[in-house]
């Protein structure tokens, strides 16, 4: 994938960067997020050196980690992990196919951040929360023309384990969610979950 120009700064601390993926005939995001653990990057697609560069310095944390919310999404996160000495974390259940230096068992916190687990969407899907902010993986994906939506059936392990796995996010009320697929929502993201979520959590 060729890298990505720009990335958008949502809110001081947590940043967004999409690009367009031929090979899966899609367009993939990306985030960063600063914690007390430092900057943590998301699902990362390649970001180019300058602007790479650019994200580091106005976090002001140093990178310390790669989170991968399920095992789908190792995309470049082992180049990225490699150019600043930090490791890649990935669910317990992501699958033999994907590289990690740490695992972890969705649910529990991780890096300061609350993990949810989302079994029967993909392997290992998780999603975290941190201080207002919802990362997705797979699970929800906000990409035009229907917007936010459930990732669609036929994508799913197991379409009635995952609707069962929405009950998980029914109470959360965030201020800004974010996909591994589509733009940031960042007004009335409360809201906009909750809607989605009607009728099928």
């Amino acid at each position: 994938m060729k890298p990505v120009a720009e990335y958008a700064a949502v809110r001081p601390g947590l940043f967004h960067w999409q690009g367009y993926e031929s090979e899966v005939k899609c367009d993939c995001s990306s985030s960063a997020i600063v914690t007390d653990a430092g900057l943590i990057f998301f699902d990362p697609i390649p970001l180019a050196d300058e602007a790479l560069a650019e994200l580091v310095g106005e976090s002001f944390s140093a990178p310390a980690a790669v989170m991968l919310t399920s095992g789908n999404h190792q995309r470049e996160g082992l180049a990225l992990a490699k150019r600043f000495g930090i490791p890649v974390f990935a669910p317990e259940d992501a699958g033999d196919d994907i590289i990690a230096d740490q695992r972890f068992l969705s649910g529990d916190a991780v890096a300061g951040m609350e993990s949810i687990a989302l079994p029967g969407f993909g392997p290992g899907e998780t999603a975290f929360l941190h201080q207002g902010v919802l990362i997705f993986g797979d699970a929800l994906i906000n990409l035009e023309p229907e917007g936010l939506r459930l990732l669609p059936e036929k994508y799913r392990e197991d379409n009635k384990q995952s609707l069962r796995s929405l009950g998980a996010l029914t109470q959360l009320k965030p201020q800004v969610m974010l996909f591994a697929h589509g733009h940031p929502i960042i007004q009335n993201a409360g809201t906009r979950l909750a809607s989605c979520l009607t009728g099928v959590a």
